[in-house]
């Protein structure tokens, strides 16, 4: 069974951080880190971004790294979830958001 740190306590307790330019790692920058730093972003099939402890190869988009040393490899964490699709369905044909109005239920 795995443990899923939501996206902001992996930043706020565990200190994620990508580079400052927003993108992830490439694995010639983080190689060198000490392991239980490392984590691999990978995508997943429900469109959401997750990142594992340690080097994976399979779906890696990436790497992030922590200031917080993993000890378990059962620990994942939320990197990027896609809520877009909520926000897709109060969008009209148009692509115009259209609030539900309260007078009309």
């Amino acid at each position: 069974m795995s443990i899923t740190i939501s996206e902001d306590d992996f930043r706020d307790q565990w200190g994620a951080r990508a580079q400052d330019s927003g993108d992830l790692f490439e694995h010639s920058q983080v190689v060198n880190l000490p392991l239980n730093t490392v984590w691999t972003v990978v995508e997943c099939d429900d469109n959401n971004w997750y990142a594992l402890p340690g080097f994976k190869i399979v779906n890696k988009l990436g790497y992030v790294v922590t200031d917080k040393a993993w000890e378990d490899d059962t620990v994942q964490a939320i990197w990027f979830l896609d809520d877009l699709e909520d926000e897709d369905e109060d969008e009209d044909e148009d692509g115009e958001h259209n609030p539900v109005d309260a007078d009309d239920n």
